[in-house]
């Protein structure tokens, strides 16, 4: 499984020449409700109608986290907040679902670097991997 992202998610559907590049291997693609939301925000923002943005999410598995990576999510939030880092706490959450199943991120975040991820190519892994 690969976790998208919404910065992913974001360019992926505007087609921009980054995402093209981004090994989106054939392994199934999972997003959760928070990033869902997030790229919903965006392209409301932009008025874009979001029928034809959904239809496109579709072929994404609408992923969910267990209470324990809910509790791992908070206390990656917390440790990198404390080190003033600007994380969010969907990336956060994202993280803990990711690393806790040893699975990849697709994202152009450079925060996942603050939450114990490598990057190659918008590919991000846990370091523990």
């Amino acid at each position: 499984m690969i976790w998208i992202d919404s910065s992913f998610a974001v360019e992926w559907l505007l087609g921009s020449r980054r995402a093209e590049k981004t090994p989106f291997t054939n392994q199934p693609g999972a997003i959760l409700p928070a990033q869902y939301a997030e790229v919903l925000v965006y392209f409301e923002k932009k008025g874009v109608g979001l029928t034809a943005v959904v239809e496109q999410l579709e072929p994404l598995e609408l992923g969910q986290a267990t209470r324990e990576e809910l509790q791992k999510g908070a206390s990656l939030y917390l440790r990198a907040r404390k080190k003033r880092a600007k994380v969010s706490l969907a990336d956060a959450m994202l993280g803990a679902v990711a690393s806790s199943r040893d699975e990849a991120i697709l994202s152009y975040d450079g925060d996942f670097a603050d939450l114990g991820f490598t990057e190659a190519n918008g590919l991000w892994t846990s370091q523990k991997s």
